[in-house]
């Protein structure tokens, strides 16, 4: 009997246990960890925080699909490995060996921590539910025309998205509070390296609303009531959300196998760690080159490679290359039921795309369920 351990419940490894449950492997004992049953989709996070879908309509359950794939769930989080033992070590206090391993853990975002305003990281998404929740009830209960202050930390399309869904459902079920929003951006302007196209459509969608943007704002600390930056300058915030870049979890580089400078685990062109042939990996936590961008969308296309790969390690077959697309479809909401969509150079606007996202993300998740 081998074992094999997935380490997450990321989008990679949904696609990995939809293979195992469609094609039983004798003699293998496949094992999931993960402190979340539940997973989110990363693409309908911003729809649901804007009031358009229940926490369960955006997630995979990863403990009936382990059921299907006759794989063993174990709700708990790694904390170390021992890349030369084969063994993980659990926050619970146990500790798991391994025949092949495969880390799908996503990323993370560390917001400054001390005695100031505490910070709604948006990774890891697991986390969402219930500070999304909190956040709400302490608007619901402000009093009638009192000021509250938005900060969202992140010039990128996770904090874009992520201000216009927050405005979207906070002015909804407070609308008798005084909101004022702002984004900041350590870039000189916000959404670097998008389609210029798509970028001046979502700026007017800011403009439109009264959303403020910070340029140059490197954040750096949060006091007791507002963001301040590495040049001094301060936000007086009420409500952070951090949606800085992405940064990986410290178990993997404190383990020795292969990371790069910000430790995101070194993989080759199959997925599999640069210095551990027994270690594979996909989606957030790798560091691919050249590097690609932290997306849903690279991390469920590596799936299906990286199921075949982990069979083809455990059998002896020649293993896969996996081939990241040269572009990808970008879909950002805007929090009114309008999205916006570019390819290349090339973008769109309207609710007709809007539907287009909804329908690709409902087809996702159901994907899954289907398999339940």
């Amino acid at each position: 009997m081998k074992r094999l351990v997935l380490a997450g419940a990321g989008h990679s490894h949904a696609r990995v246990l939809l293979e195992f449950a469609r094609r039983a492997v004798p003699g293998l004992e496949i094992v999931l960890i993960s402190p979340f049953a539940e997973a989110p989709y990363s693409g309908m996070i911003p729809g649901w925080m804007a009031g358009y879908y229940r926490w369960q309509d955006c997630c995979i359950d990863f403990a009936r699909l382990c059921h299907r794939a006759n794989a063993r769930f174990i709700a708990d989080t790694v904390i170390a490995l021992d890349p030369d033992r084969c063994v993980l070590a659990l926050a619970g206090g146990g500790s798991i060996g391994y025949d092949r391993l495969s880390i799908d853990i996503g990323s993370t975002m560390n917001a400054p921590s001390g005695d100031g305003l505490a910070a709604l990281p948006l990774r890891p998404l697991g986390n969402l539910h219930q500070l999304w929740k909190n956040i709400q009830e302490k608007v619901r209960v402000l009093d009638a025309d009192a000021h509250c202050r938005i900060v969202v930390v992140g010039g990128g399309a996770a904090g874009v998205e992520s201000i216009m869904a927050a405005r979207q459902r906070l002015m909804r079920i407070a609308p008798h509070v005084r909101f004022h929003f702002t984004l900041a951006s350590a870039a000189h302007d916000i959404l670097p390296g998008m389609a210029d196209g798509a970028a001046r459509r979502l700026k007017r969608r800011f403009i439109e609303r009264g959303i403020e943007v910070a340029s140059g704002f490197a954040a750096r600390d949060i006091r007791r009531d507002a963001v301040v930056s590495s040049d001094g300058r301060t936000l007086h915030a009420d409500i952070v959300f951090w949606a800085t870049g992405a940064e990986a979890h410290s178990w993997p580089r404190d383990s020795g196998i292969s990371c790069d400078e910000r430790g995101f685990i070194r993989i080759d062109s199959s997925l599999r760690s640069l210095s551990h042939q027994a270690i594979f990996a996909a989606g957030d936590c790798i560091r691919w080159e050249p590097p690609l961008p932290k997306s849903g969308v690279y991390a469920v296309r590596m799936g299906p490679v990286l199921a075949e790969n982990l069979l083809a390690s455990l059998t002896g077959q020649q293993l896969r290359r996996y081939i990241p697309q040269r572009r990808s479809l970008v879909l950002i909401g805007t929090g009114d039921a309008r999205a916006v969509a570019a390819w290349g150079a090339f973008s769109w606007e309207g609710a007709w795309v809007w539907r287009w996202k909804q329908f690709i993300d409902r087809r996702f998740v159901k994907r899954y369920r289907e398999q339940y």
